[in-house]
């Protein structure tokens, strides 16, 4: 029996799946919007099954001005009766044409399931009213409308940022098993219409343009030191981690780093000690000038046939400093994982599910010696195998979320709203004590100068 108490998380919402189809762990992605009637944002959650069917999940408000849960079913154009999907991902941007917000959704399925079968991707575009759901408005923005046909059976299918001259743009990129990554592009036409066409990978990522032994099952990037840098980590169909640091400005490889595992990898995340929390606008005067301490990046890495681990500081160790997650192959196969602070202490915890269907949350103590940096915080349990998981704000209110894929539907946990509240009622009060204190001290140091 483990130690771990048991979650401060419970389920608020169950979206269940379709009758006789499930996802996968691609199945899941979110994007960031605008609140209803608020300057705030909130997340909402897109959830994909194999026979093509998409739900999107999200918290509207009642009449009552209180949050309640929606989803809606809708399918994209060109996913037939025949096509499966494989992997899904969203986000949102300015179109430069009409300067109004747009999600671009890119999904991966395949046609003529089981031998022959032929993989594709579909990039679409939409406006992000609060009068119409962006389903209603979807266009095709691929390369002559149609999905883009790829050599191989897609895996992953991820955005990240590219850089040309200062100025960022979001590119697509899809792993498939041929091995190969694919690039997608957006490309404006005279009229300042958008096309994702595709364009070569080791343009911008020379590091995914290298050979493999195996398919990248998965893959996570992050930019470092104002864009200087990008880390790119890998895991493949075989177990293999690859690790890189690129020089961005001259697109070349600065460090490489590997590590052999046993079984499939199924979850690549680089994340750092603390929560990657944006200054409030009024407090960005007080760090005008100022330059934030660039973060320590470690990356967790998730196996189907062995326990998950993390690498600490990768940027310096590459894949050489190790630590287990102990018993996290208790049950089953670990199958995704994600960071949050769950336990609102400032620091980010590993959550990892399992099939064995298992939430198991983690401390992490990066300074700690191994044996003692990481221990099993709690336990969740659900009726189903776990396939994703995301941390989300949901609702708008500054708390994260926990969305769950299951085989079986779409699990939002959620903690308890008016325990955060007197946590932070608790921190303000501390604040004022603190400059009230620092006050006293300022008066006493002023008397004492005159």
């Amino acid at each position: 029996m483990s130690d771990a108490s048991r979650s401060c998380f419970t389920e608020a919402h169950f979206c269940v799946m379709p009758t006789g189809t499930q996802s996968n762990v691609y199945g899941m992605s979110h994007y960031t919007t605008h609140a209803s009637n608020s300057k705030s944002t909130c997340e909402k959650v897109l959830m994909a099954c194999l026979n093509g069917d998409i739900t999107l999940f999200e918290y509207a408000l009642s009449d009552s001005n209180e949050p309640k849960p929606e989803n809606n079913l809708f399918r994209a154009p060109y996913i037939s009766e025949n096509s499966e999907i494989v992997s899904l991902d969203s986000f949102t941007k300015l179109s430069a044409a009409t300067g109004q917000s747009v999600i671009v959704l890119g999904i991966t399925f395949i046609n003529n399931i089981g031998q022959g079968a032929s993989g594709f991707t579909a990039i679409y575009t939409a406006p992000l009213r609060l009068e119409t759901p962006f389903y209603r408005s979807m266009e095709m923005v691929t390369d002559k409308g149609l999905p883009a046909a790829m050599e191989g059976i897609p895996c992953q299918i991820t955005h990240a940022q590219i850089f040309k001259h200062g100025v960022s743009s979001t590119v697509f990129l899809v792993s498939t098993t041929c091995p190969k990554v694919h690039l997608f592009k957006e490309k404006l036409g005279k009229s300042s219409e958008s096309t994702y066409k595709e364009s070569s990978v080791g343009k911008y990522f020379s590091e995914l343009q290298r050979e493999t032994e195996s398919s990248i099952y998965f893959m996570d990037i992050l930019y470092y030191e104002d864009n200087k840098y990008r880390l790119t980590c890998t895991g493949t169909e075989q177990g293999k981690i690859t690790f890189f640091m690129v020089d961005v400005a001259e697109n070349a490889i600065l460090k490489v780093s590997e590590s052999i595992g046993f079984g499939p990898v199924t979850s690549v995340v680089m994340f750092s000690d603390e929560p990657d929390v944006p200054i409030p606008e009024y407090l960005l005067p007080l760090y005008d000038g100022e330059r934030r301490e660039e973060p320590t990046i470690h990356v967790l890495i998730c196996h189907a046939l062995e326990v998950a681990s993390i690498y600490r500081d990768i940027k310096k160790n590459g894949l050489e400093d190790q630590i287990v997650l102990k018993s996290s192959y208790n049950y089953d196969s670990v199958l995704c994982g994600c960071i949050a602070d769950v336990d609102f202490d400032g620091l980010n915890e590993i959550i990892l599910g399992t099939f064995g269907q298992k939430i198991l949350a983690y401390k992490f103590d990066s300074s700690a010696p191994k044996e003692e940096a990481t221990y099993l915080l709690w336990e969740h349990s659900l009726q189903y195998p776990i396939h994703s998981l995301i941390a989300v704000d949901l609702t708008g209110d500054g708390v994260k979320d926990l969305s769950v894929l299951s085989m079986r539907g779409l699990h939002i946990l959620q903690k308890d709203i008016n325990k955060a509240a007197g946590l932070v009622s608790e921190r303000l009060t501390d604040l004022q004590n603190s400059f009230k204190k620092l006050e006293l001290i300022e008066a006493d140091h002023s008397n004492k100068s005159i």
